[in-house]
């Protein structure tokens, strides 16, 4: 037997005994001697495991390191994983509010409806499978996945249930729902199913991976399902027509203020960009009809013309307060005389 045989077959027998294994084996976790998991795998039933070989959550469910969550109504993911409620509040609709929105119901600190949230699917807590969708308060096998003693399973290659609940193919394979001898050139055997790993949305890449409700695999992997007119885009879909987070490419993000028309960052319309920023030439006082034209302080900018600011009036050369000037008490031009104030808009003694 050669060295390193000899080595493993050495580390099981001690592990069997009980002399050489301990918690600090990298593969166990949650206790508190135990290390971090690798980077790339989570805590799940005080096992590390690999991120990409997590079960897939239900349909309409995030996965929040190793527990599949509603981010719309879970109070410690609210919205997004890990953004946490504070006392007292309610996650309703993916925000943390004092009170669930109107047609939710609350479960413990989440407002959920139960007619479709696959947590709590009909009562609070009722939780459906990785495989099942909540429609009117029931859980149910996502298609094309079929119910059977119980489980949501795939016709097409379960070899105790090919085509049909109940039938099994022995020592065959299950190939497209018939049961055959061996699986045709490009398929793969995954237990006794023959499967194509490139497109194949319950075997991904490689047996067993399974992808999310709302993706499809692709090229051997799991992609969002994006509606027609949008694309994958750092995890979500969008639409490079008009995403401004994602205009015309990935990642191409408009500035603060632009929208995205037809795949282009712009100012919307009856606005302009000036010095890098989106104004409208009708009311801003720093560029007012044209970019660069900028009112005095005591002005401001209506219908794309600098104005004296209310109660203030145009005389001669600048703004003034009619009711208290003494150079033009009431109207323009009219001058108090010797040892008379303005007040009010009239010439009296002070």
């Amino acid at each position: 037997m050669s060295p390193l045989p000899r080595l493993l077959l050495l580390v099981v027998m001690t592990c069997v005994t009980g002399l050489g294994c301990t918690r600090t084996t990298p593969s166990f976790c949650g206790q508190p001697d135990d290390p971090r998991c690798p980077e790339g795998s989570v805590c799940m039933e005080e096992r590390c495991i690999p991120r990409d070989e997590l079960p897939a959550c239900a349909a309409g469910q995030t996965r929040c390191e190793a527990a599949c969550v509603d981010t719309r109504g879970d109070a410690n993911h609210c919205g997004t994983c890990g953004t946490a409620c504070e006392d007292g509040q309610v996650c309703s609709r993916g925000r943390c509010t004092d009170a669930c929105a109107a047609g939710l119901t609350q479960c413990e600190r989440g407002c959920v409806a139960l007619e479709t949230s696959t947590a709590s699917c009909g009562t609070c807590g009722a939780a459906c499978g990785s495989r099942e969708s909540c429609a009117a308060g029931s859980c149910a096998c996502e298609p094309p996945l079929t119910a059977c003693d119980g489980a949501c399973t795939d016709l097409g290659s379960d070899g105790n249930h090919c085509g049909a609940c109940g039938n099994a193919c022995g020592a065959g394979l299950c190939q497209d729902g018939e049961c055959v001898d061996a699986c045709d050139p490009g398929l793969r055997r995954c237990g006794q199913g023959c499967v194509d790993v490139q497109s194949d949305a319950f075997h991904c890449g490689t047996c067993g991976t399974a992808c999310g409700s709302n993706e499809v695999c692709v090229g051997g992997r799991c992609r969002l399902d994006c509606p027609v007119g949008s694309v994958e885009c750092d995890g979500t879909c969008a639409n490079l027509t008009s995403d401004a987070r994602h205009c015309g490419t990935c990642g191409n993000a408009c500035t603060s203020g632009q929208v995205c028309t037809r795949g282009a960052c712009a100012c919307p319309s009856g606005q302009a960009e000036c010095d890098g920023q989106c104004v409208d030439l009708r009311t801003s006082t720093q560029h007012c009809g044209a970019c660069g034209r900028a009112c005095a302080v005591d002005e401001t900018c209506t219908n794309s013309r600098c104005q004296c600011a209310e109660p203030l009036v145009f005389c001669g050369s600048g703004c003034v307060d009619v009711r208290s000037d003494a150079n033009n008490c009431g109207t323009c031009g009219r001058v108090c005389g010797s040892g008379l104030v303005c007040s009010a808009g009239l010439c009296a003694l002070p």
